[in-house]
């Protein structure tokens, strides 16, 4: 393979279509090959964080997909993104 990023998104707006599911097999799968993962969460259920058991609760978490992306749009600096 080249030594260039790869983005594989995994959409639909029906519920219930194992998108959660086939996210975390294929980055599993391709973790297994050696590859570099990164899982990104952005349904608001954190459906994939609770699978990969980074957090239970989201309102928990240090910081969200969510925060970062208005501090992309703000620029207002928060205390835990410092």
């Amino acid at each position: 393979m080249e030594d260039r990023c790869k983005v594989i998104a995994v959409t639909n707006q029906k519920g219930g279509v194992a998108k959660t599911t086939t996210t975390v097999d294929l980055g599993v799968a391709l973790a297994r090959l050696g590859l570099k993962v990164c899982l990104i969460d952005s349904d608001p259920q954190s459906s994939l964080s609770k699978s990969c058991k980074v957090s239970d609760d989201p309102d928990l978490l240090d910081v969200t997909l969510s925060e970062l992306m208005e501090y992309e749009m703000t620029g207002e600096d928060k205390d835990y993104l410092i």
